[in-house]
């Protein structure tokens, strides 16, 4: 395993933008009006040129001119008039030909780029296939994204602000006015020379053999993105040549084809975060509400009544309540800030596992998170294409739950995944990578396809809970150092949940305790998550569930109340309680969202 980078250098046109694309044909047509018929050295000489600065390749294209003899008299010749109906006006300043070329395109791009931010077309539109998930698994992880572009500083500015873009960045540099200093270079070197960032761990990405020689000479790791702008389905050749000739460590056609990529850059693997400077407290400080004075004594002290009445009516107006909650959803992503779904086992089985892979596939839900039972049903399901015995009957004779592939495969996967350095999601998925043929419905699969898009997939295990603790290669030690890993990933994606918002589906106790313990390990390290926004769902009415109640109140005691709804928002933010079965409520959100223009 590669170690990690820490920063990258993006090129921004033709390389997650293609709001541009067809530059080439508009340079070609603003060069072909002074030299008419020469498509083939105008053809080279872009092709060659691309990923330099703009102003250089018209300084380039101004020797050319000279070469040929066609600036002597800075006017239109006998050649050039008559092939115009008005004599050109040739100038031997390239920032003339620069301007003009920047006209004729801004027609295009100034409309294209306007219809995203007046929300008629959607970005996606004019994103590079996998460019958001690429950006969000490098920024889940840490890695500082710079983006630096031959385009106009303004403009590549405004571009990426319009696709969403400059939510990752650390920075966005293009070409400033009257400059010549290449942008690309100036931010590779300015980023090197920055603390804790060395050659080793930098890298650098576009799709032209400019960056890719500037990354190479600095010892950073090159991934060449030889994009077919206008048929992603294929790689263009012309650039995947070039791009292999400067000496780039890594090509592709787009972002669709995700783990080899983080595999080069030393991020295949969910990132974890780090308990060593927790502060801790001595418990002899510690003011206790229980004692061993104050325990019940059966059958000396009183039994208070019981059951008490149930009150009547939702407290709240669920249905404007819930489209409050998508519009946050909808910010949360449009900011780049996590949308982290938490669920239990009647998510997979009331199926809903489609609904779950496409929120993940379009970048809504950034982290998942499940029990054990989660798991085994998932897993199940791409094997057999079915799962969930009969429990009543097959455990009058002890047979509930012992079936030789859920128990011996997972197991398996387990025990291989932890001695390769890996989680309990990570562990199932890769297991299901290498062993294809025995899941056939592995598409249907949310935690393999969650491995495929780069979101982290956290299973979180109570022991002995689960049907595969029953088998008799089960290795308990595995296990804890599986789900244990995937506690500091979910401790990871909490502690950037400020402005996020973490949705939980169904997990009584699971998903609520796991949660609230990694909300106090983030706080306790200083990360900001306070303003958050939560929401449970269930098929428990609570009635009033913002307003304090006591021991006395059953509803006191049911976690997801107090550890999702309340307390983590004690401090900012929003928490709402709905009551619906996951088939209305998780479809409800999809739908919401897709009104929104979101999936």
């Amino acid at each position: 395993m590669k170690k990690p980078i820490k920063a990258i250098v993006c090129d921004f046109d033709g390389t997650f933008s293609t709001l541009r694309c067809g530059w080439e044909g508009v340079m070609k047509k603003m060069m072909l009006k002074y030299l008419p018929g020469e498509e083939k050295w105008i053809d080279a000489f872009i092709g060659e040129t691309t990923g330099v600065q703009t102003i250089l390749q018209m300084k380039g294209f101004v020797a050319e001119l000279k070469k040929r003899g066609l600036l002597t008299a800075r006017k239109s010749t006998s050649h050039t008039a008559s092939q115009h109906s008005q004599p050109l006006n040739f100038s031997t300043d390239p920032w003339h030909y620069k301007n003009e070329y920047n006209d004729m395109l801004m027609v295009s791009v100034a409309r294209k780029r306007q219809d995203v931010i007046d929300g008629k077309v959607p970005r996606e539109t004019y994103l590079v296939p996998g460019a958001l998930l690429f950006l969000q698994n490098l920024a889940t992880q840490g890695v500082k994204i710079y983006f630096a572009s031959g385009t106009d500083q303004a403009d590549v500015r405004i571009e990426a602000a319009a696709l969403g873009l400059d939510k990752y960045a650390e920075a966005i540099e293009g070409a400033l006015p009257k400059s010549e200093a290449c942008a690309k270079e100036a931010a590779l070197k300015r980023l090197v020379k920055q603390a804790g960032v060395k050659p080793g761990e930098l890298a650098v990405i576009g799709d032209g053999k400019v960056e890719i020689a500037l990354g190479k000479a600095l010892k950073a790791r090159t991934i060449g993105l030889a994009t077919n702008e206008t048929d992603f389905s294929k790689v263009n050749k012309a650039k995947l040549a070039r791009l292999r000739k400067a000496g780039a460590g890594y090509t592709a056609g787009d972002f669709s084809d995700l783990r080899p990529m983080l595999a080069y850059l030393g991020l295949d693997k969910n990132p974890e975060l780090g308990f060593k400077k927790i502060r801790t407290y001595d418990f002899h400080d510690r003011h206790n509400l229980v004692t061993i004075e104050s325990m019940f004594r059966p059958g000396v002290d009183p039994v208070p009544e019981w059951p008490l009445a149930k009150a009547e009516g939702d407290y709240a107006d669920q249905q404007a309540d819930f489209a409050e909650l998508v519009d946050r959803v909808a910010a949360a992503r449009r900011n780049a800030r996590p949308v982290i779904f938490s669920m239990g086992a009647h998510v997979i089985k009331n199926n809903m596992s489609l609904y779950l892979i496409d929120l993940m596939k379009k970048g809504i839900i950034t982290h998942l998170s499940g029990n054990g039972a989660c798991s085994i049903h998932d897993f199940e399901l791409a094997a057999l294409g079915g799962t969930s015995e009969d429990v009543p009957t097959a455990i009058e004779d002890g047979s509930f739950g012992m079936w030789e592939q859920t128990g011996g495969w997972m197991n398996t996967a387990l025990q291989r995944g932890v001695k390769a350095g890996y989680g309990y999601g990570e562990s199932l998925a890769r297991y299901i990578e290498a062993n294809k043929r025995k899941f056939p419905f592995r598409d249907q699969c949310v935690v393999y396809q969650a491995w495929k898009c780069g979101v982290p997939a956290t299973y979180h295990i109570a022991m002995g809970t689960d049907i595969i603790h029953q088998h008799p290669i089960v290795d308990f030690g595995a296990i804890g150092v599986a789900t244990g890993r995937d506690f500091h990933s979910m401790c990871n994606a909490v502690s950037q949940l400020d402005g996020g918002v973490f949705l939980n589906f169904g997990s009584g106790v699971i998903g609520p305790e796991v949660f609230l313990k990694a909300l106090s390990i983030s706080r306790n390290l200083g990360y900001p998550t306070f303003n958050i926004t939560t929401a449970n769902f269930d098929l428990k009415s609570l009635g009033n569930y913002r307003c304090k109640i006591g021991y006395a109140d059953p509803n006191y005691y049911y976690r997801p109340r107090k550890n999702i709804v309340n307390r983590p928002v004690s401090c900012g933010g929003k928490g709402w309680h709905f009551v619906g079965d996951h088939k209305e409520t998780i479809a409800n959100l999809w739908l919401g969202l897709r009104k929104k223009g979101m999936v």
